[in-house]
């Protein structure tokens, strides 16, 4: 079960010991070890990479391998990732390279090793029947540039691990074979997650502060919003940059009602009168869902209560207004945080708005087709801007339909605390479906580390667990 695998107690020193031998006919010697780094994860950046204490380097005594080892403390900050106990069933990445200088080679040439590692309490005992060490191959092309009778100097083309070409050779085959596409997994919410010790984050959850700080920027808001109401058929250029800074909380209702363009909407307010006085086909899957949604938020944590009963009648309106689409899975958690800043009428009106003119509801038509291109999307901006990701995902088969589905039907309103999604609203509102790629992609950006260093199920789980609660404080986020 534990096979390539690394065993490792945590708060415990350890010793690194990498042994060099050369395979081919063409010996190169090596001269020394100039470097001998670690960093978790795999699909590193060099810049990752840090540095650990040289102990002894060296041939043995038969004149054919090299032994290289170091002194590796595990507690420092860098490597807190391979300091942290793993959770059952999972393991961490871990990258290990060594930086040898050959003869004949101007430049020392880096050997990077992939592996994985499990993480144990300190007083953890393991049982040897044998060391088994990791074994890797490396094919090195070198191109000679100079050469006398008394020498040869080379520089390198390339050089490819075995585990490098067998992935190579293997993602090759997949692309031939093509990919079957995947319906978007079903919209979860906290309770219906699979139950384990480290507890999703509530929907709902956190404190977001009314009180202004600054009042230039307050000030700003006010003048703004008088000249808007002076002209609503148009923003006033300023609101883009407004937005950015911030929307005061105290505000967000108004400002979220005009960005939205509920300006003139009573024929809207009239209908919704009416919409719930009607018969929804959806009524048991809104009823479910309104009972898990937002249960850290007192205003809507209690059955029956005010907060339940707005949400209800909100997404009951909505199924019967939208004959096509009707009530979409998840859908109450974009309505609950409308609720949180306006009456239930004007929050049916912005959520009118949100998904015919803001095209949410796009999203859910015809197969879901538009949804798996914004996947598409958001791939290829991974590939582009987070190559080391991409690929990293690539290999474990982790598709971003499997973390990020949410992300665009519930526009992140499902998981993360109230101040990040109340934030996210405000630019999705002022800028459109953009934000959602933006937003993403600094999620994946500022835990890009972490992502690296886990496997299939760790990844799944960050996403899940660890991701939002690393946004519960406004600093944070």
């Amino acid at each position: 079960k534990d096979k390539d695998v690394f065993k490792f107690r945590v708060n415990t020193e350890k010793r690194l010991v990498i042994s060099v031998q050369q395979a081919g006919p063409h010996e190169i010697r090596i001269e020394r070890c100039f470097g001998l780094l670690i960093s978790p994860g795999r699909n590193v950046q060099h810049s990752d990479m840090q540095l650990i204490e040289l102990v002894l380097m060296g041939y043995a005594s038969d004149n054919k391998v090299y032994n290289i080892s170091g002194h590796w403390d595990p507690s420092e900050k860098c490597f807190a990732i391979l300091n942290t106990e793993t959770e059952k069933d999972t393991c961490v990445f871990l990258t290990v390279a060594v930086d040898l200088v050959l003869f004949g080679i101007q430049e020392p040439v880096r050997f990077v090793l992939e592996t994985r590692a499990k993480i144990y309490p300190s007083s953890e005992r393991f049982w040897y029947l044998s060391r088994k060490g990791y074994l890797e191959q490396f094919h090195v092309r070198l191109k000679q540039v100079e050469s006398n009778e008394e020498s040869k100097c080379y520089e390198v083309v390339k050089v490819e691990s075995q585990t490098e070409m067998k992935r190579r050779n293997h993602n090759m085959a997949l692309n031939l074979s093509g990919t079957t596409r995947a319906l978007p997994e079903a919209v979860k919410t906290p309770q219906e997650e699979d139950s384990d010790m480290d507890e999703p984050l509530l929907s709902g959850s956190g404190i977001v502060s009314k009180e202004v700080t600054d009042e230039n920027h307050l000030d700003a808001w006010a003048e703004v919003l008088t000249r808007w109401h002076q002209n609503l058929s148009s923003r006033p250029r300023q609101i883009t940059q407004l937005v950015r800074k911030s929307v005061p909380e105290a505000l967000r209702g108004e400002v979220w009602q005009l960005l939205a363009g509920c300006h003139d909407n009573q024929n809207l307010l009239e209908s919704y009168r009416v919409l719930i006085t009607k018969d929804s086909p959806s009524d048991a899957v809104i009823q479910r869902d309104i009972n898990r949604t937002f249960p850290a938020h007192d205003f809507f944590k209690d059955a029956g209560g005010q907060g339940q009963d707005s949400l209800y009648r909100i997404s009951k309106a909505y199924s019967v207004y939208d004959e096509e689409i009707g009530y979409v899975q998840g859908l109450s958690f974009l309505a609950a945080a409308l609720l949180l800043h306006m009456p239930e009428e004007q929050a049916f009106c912005v959520l009118v708005k949100i998904m015919y003119e803001y095209q949410l509801r796009d999203l859910f038509k015809q197969g879901f087709q538009i949804l798996h291109l914004k996947f598409y999307q958001l791939e290829r901006l991974m590939q582009d801007q987070l190559p080391d990701l991409f690929d990293h995902f690539a290999e474990m088969g982790l598709e971003v339909h499997m973390f990020a589905s949410q992300w665009f039907l519930t526009l992140f309103t499902a998981k993360f605390p109230l101040h990040m999604v109340f934030g996210i609203l405000d630019l999705f509102l002022s800028e459109g479906h953009l934000i959602i790629f933006c937003v993403a992609l600094a999620l994946l950006k500022s835990s890009r580390k972490d992502l690296l260093a886990h496997d299939f199920e760790g990844v799944l789980k960050y996403f899940r667990v660890h991701l939002p609660k690393k946004y519960r404080g406004e600093e944070s986020a």
